[in-house]
């Protein structure tokens, strides 16, 4: 199939718009996926980071476990949630 010039033209035109619209779109992508990868190793540098703190700490004998304090206010923060909770099922219940 023979095109005539007007045609050939125009096809070039879309063929050159279309040829921009991609070299944007992955001008794009390689910057968000610079971004991401800049993410990724900072998380993995504060993955070895973390490891070499817990290392630390198991090979010193440090104790993670948590003060009689620390267990006590933890405690005394859940302790209003159950009895709210209590609270409602018994009134969904008809309890009272």
């Amino acid at each position: 199939m023979v095109m005539k010039p007007t045609e050939r033209d125009s096809l070039l035109i879309r063929l050159d718009e279309r040829s921009k619209n991609i070299y944007n779109l992955s001008e794009k992508q390689e910057r968000h996926l610079a971004e991401l990868n800049n993410k990724v190793a900072k998380n993995v540098a504060d993955i070895a980071v973390n490891c070499s703190r817990l290392d630390y700490l198991t090979t010193n004998s440090v104790s993670v476990r948590l003060s009689r304090k620390q267990v006590i206010v933890g405690g005394s923060s859940v302790a209003p949630f159950v009895a709210l909770v209590l609270i409602e099922l018994g009134k969904l219940l008809n309890w009272w």
